[in-house]
């Protein structure tokens, strides 16, 4: 049987990636004040819907940063799950190796997923947004760049397949998710969730 090439995007996953882009504070994407914000108000939010936190995934999960600052931020929740398709970060941060076409496993009341979906081919990340509506029974933080972004081009990461908001947008909705603004969408599951009409997008 033939080997299969190595997809070159996720072989982009490696020690100098994360160094670059995560360990290193000169070139990092995010300092650690902004990490700890960027949980706080997932938190905040997941709180002030009365959303109970019994079980956390995060799907791509990289260095570990999220997983370490949300149970810094919530020791209450002892089930943890993180994932990453890249062998790399999954056997040194100790992640699960799934990528996210493949993600399975008992549902979790908030899912993080950040940064993943635009490394993956359209039928992946169909497939991909479909399992995580599967996984998640409340809260879904998404982080994506879309090519109606404006960024930063010489200090981020600009390789995979910049997708317009609407693709994201319209795949979302038809695999059931509420769109409450600021990357965070509501499962259908999640049946105690009411907003306002004008605080939903």
């Amino acid at each position: 049987m033939a080997k299969r090439n190595p997809d070159p995007i996720l072989a982009r996953f490696d020690a100098k990636y994360y160094r670059r882009y995560y360990r290193d504070a000169a070139t990092a994407i995010m300092t650690k004040a902004e990490a700890r914000a960027e949980v706080g108000f997932v938190l905040a939010f997941c709180f002030y819907y009365g959303l109970e936190i019994r079980r956390f995934a995060d799907v791509g999960a990289g260095t570990g940063w999220w997983e370490r600052e949300f149970s810094r931020q919530h020791p209450r929740c002892r089930d943890v799950e993180t994932y990453d398709a890249s062998p790399y970060a999954a056997r040194l941060y100790g992640h699960r190796h799934v990528p996210i076409q493949k993600l399975g496993g008992r549902p979790a009341d908030l899912v993080v997923c950040r940064d993943v979906l635009r490394y993956v081919s359209d039928a992946d990340a169909r497939e991909g947004i479909a399992r995580l509506a599967r996984k998640c029974r409340g809260v879904l933080y998404l982080h994506v760049l879309t090519r109606d972004d404006e960024v930063d081009e010489p200090a981020s990461d600009m390789s995979g397949r910049l997708r317009s908001k609407r693709w994201y947008l319209k795949e979302l909705t038809a695999a059931g998710f509420r769109n409450a603004g600021s990357g965070l969408f509501v499962s259908r599951k999640f049946k105690d969730f009411y907003c306002f009409a004008i605080e939903e997008l």
